[in-house]
Formats: C-alpha cells, sequence, structure tokens
C-alpha cells in the first residue's frame, strides 16, 4: 500500500522548508524574475553554481511547485512570486533569515524540548551567561552578533509590518499623543501607527544591540523627528511616559507570571483614558488552530519560554489589571489586536 501523499509530504517537510530557504539564500527566484524562464545551464551560469548539484535543487522546487517548467526552462511559479520577488512589496523573504539560521537547527531537538519542556539552546553551542535570567535569551541567543541581530529583526519587521498598516487603518489613534513601543524591535508598529497618526509621536524601547536598526528604520520613513530609540528593560526599568502603550508580538514569548506583571505595571503608568494595545497572533478559543500559530506555538518551547493565547486569554489578562472597554480587532493578516482602556472609576 502506498503512503498518502499527505504523509509523505509531512515526512519530508524538512527537506521543503531547506529548499524553499536555500533557493531564497541563492537569490535563485530574483534571478528567475530577472531573467525570466531559464534553463539549468543560464541559471548556473548566472548564480556560478555547478550545475549537477544545482539541478537537483531545481528538480526538488519544481516538485514542491516553487518552480514551473516550460520545455528545458524553470520559472517561478506565478501565485507565488509577488512574495519572492525582493522588488515586490508583498516580500516575504525577510521572514526566512532567523527560521533558517536559528529556528532550523534547534528544531532538530524536538524530542528533547518535549521531554524537558525547556528551551534547546545549549545544544546548537549558544550558552547563556546566565541561563535562569530570562533577559540572556535574547542577549546571549538572539542577540548574539550583527548577522544573528539583523536576521532577527529582519524577520520582526517583516511579519509585522504590514499587519500593523491593516491595524492602523482600522483603529484610529486620534487624540493620543505618546505611543510608548516596548520591546518594539525596529518598530514595525510605531512607524504604521504615526505614518496613519501625524499627531502620534513614539518611543521605541528595547535592548541596546537593537538601537541602530531601530533608528535605520525612523530615517527611512522619515519619522526621525517624531520618534526615538530608548535603551531599556521593559521588566526591570521604569518606562517612559506616553498615553499609549504597545506591547507587540512580545507576551507569547515570556511566562504567564511575567506577562501579567508588565501589563499592571503598564496599567500603573497610563494616564486617566490611556489604552494598552497588545499585538499577537491569536489561536482560536478552541486552540485548534490556526496552522501558522499552532508551529509558532510549538517555536516558543525551543526558543523562549512563552506560548501563544486566545483573544479571551489576553482580555482576561487586562480586565484582571483593570482595563475596561477591551475589544479585539482582527487584521486581514495574521496578527491581530487587542486594545484595553484604563478609566478613571472615581
Amino acid at each position: 500500500m502506498k503512503i498518502p501523499l499527505m504523509l509523505e509530504k509531512i515526512m519530508f517537510g524538512f527537506v521543503e522548508s531547506q529548499v524553499l530557504f536555500v533557493c531564497h539564500e541563492l537569490k535563485l527566484f530574483d534571478c528567475l524574475i530577472d531573467e525570466g524562464p531559464s534553463t539549468l545551464d543560464q541559471i548556473s551560469n548566472h548564480l556560478k553554481l555547478p550545475e549537477a548539484s544545482l539541478e537537483r535543487l531545481l528538480i526538488c522546487a519544481h516538485c514542491i511547485n516553487l518552480l514551473e517548467k516550460e520545455g528545458n526552462k524553470y520559472k517561478i511559479n506565478p501565485e507565488w512570486a509577488p512574495f519572492l520577488s525582493s522588488k515586490s512589496n508583498h516580500y516575504c523573504g525577510e521572514r526566512f533569515g532567523h527560521y533558517f539560521k536559528t529556528s532550523y537547527q534547534i528544531f532538530g531537538y524536538l524530542l528533547s524540548a518535549i521531554r524537558e519542556n525547556k528551551q534547546q539552546w545549549e545544544k546548537i553551542g549558544r550558552n547563556a551567561k546566565a541561563i535562569n535570567d530570562i533577559n540572556s535569551i535574547y542577549t546571549d541567543f538572539i542577540y548574539v552578533n550583527e548577522q544573528s541581530i539583523e536576521a532577527f529583526l529582519s524577520t520582526m519587521w517583516a511579519s509585522g509590518y504590514t499587519d500593523s498598516i491593516d491595524l492602523c487603518e482600522k483603529f484610529s489613534f486620534a487624540g493620543y499623543k505618546k505611543l510608548i513601543d516596548l520591546g518594539g524591535a525596529s518598530g514595525s508598529f510605531a512607524v504604521a501607527a504615526m505614518h496613519k497618526n501625524p499627531n502620534l509621536d513614539a518611543i521605541i524601547v528595547d535592548y541596546p544591540q537593537v538601537r541602530p536598526y531601530a533608528e535605520a528604520k525612523l530615517k527611512e520613513h522619515h519619522l526621525e523627528s517624531r520618534a526615538y530609540f530608548y535603551e531599556g528593560d521593559i521588566f526591570r526599568d521604569a518606562l517612559p511616559a506616553g498615553d499609549v502603550y504597545s506591547i507587540g508580538y512580545l507576551l507569547s514569548d515570556w511566562p504567564e507570571s511575567m506577562c501579567v506583571s508588565l501589563i499592571q505595571k503598564t496599567y500603573a503608568r497610563l494616564p486617566t483614558n490611556g489604552l494598552i494595545v497588545i499585538l499577537e497572533k491569536l489561536f482560536d478559543e478552541d486552540k485548534s488552530g490556526p496552522y501558522l500559530t499552532a508551529m509558532l506555538n510549538l517555536t516558543m518551547l525551543f526558543e523562549m519560554q512563552g506560548k501563544h493565547g486566545s483573544a479571551s486569554d489576553y482580555v482576561n489578562w487586562l480586565e484582571k489589571a483593570g482595563f475596561m472597554d477591551c475589544q479585539v480587532i482582527p487584521s486581514s493578516g495574521e496578527k491581530h489586536m487587542i486594545i484595553g482602556v484604563k478609566k478613571n472609576l472615581r
């Protein structure tokens, strides 16, 4: 009896993802978009790669529908071209860096992670200076060198900016003056919010290693006069003053006790009618999906100490801290927004 195709694909999923990442790393997709349908020898000459090994890669890429063939010429699947062309507004290749160079490597220790219920960084040669210091996950593992920092921040920007634009179209921050983007990385949400709300300024709070990347993004978007980067530990340090605090794609990283503590800290810092904004991928209420949230929830076991939740999980945290008028605003993409208001009950 033949193995079902879907089971076969799951069994060789590790090959498929590597084919995608390596094709991207070799700039094969841009080559085919720029040069048009090309033969094996043309691609080999353009990329300066041996034909024998390149052919194996192209055959696999064709079998998994990354590429199509016209006679003896390869071309990109037109359905996927907007996402694989670095010149496209829909380009998703910036997401691949962290997954290719870190997540893929550490996933080889899934069995250990399940048995031990903890991160597996030491298995790939990254030893924290103080494994019990949760900040060392970033400072010793993710921000370990310039290449790692750039790959991680590029992934975070690419996976957050488009959804942030969408969410800022659906919710207005008119009347608010200062957004504090906690753990904001290179500022995908802050940049989107400022573009949509011209009276809103921002402070991006994150580790010192992030500063040059965040400042480069602010300059790229001509927002350096309305925002600045603040070096700080959002869990330990006093927070800058603002009337909106965003916690973007961060609460799924940390244990519940730290998440609740940060929400309470934010509540205490906000003025009356101030907002908290949580941005996360959300589980369905029965935790049956969606697919990407489920995959990343498992990834959190390897890399961080948190987990993804449903909308009601986050609303529950907000209401326990004292926030009211909580609402969930879905994006048309992968990440969504939960908002709470600090009310004066007197």
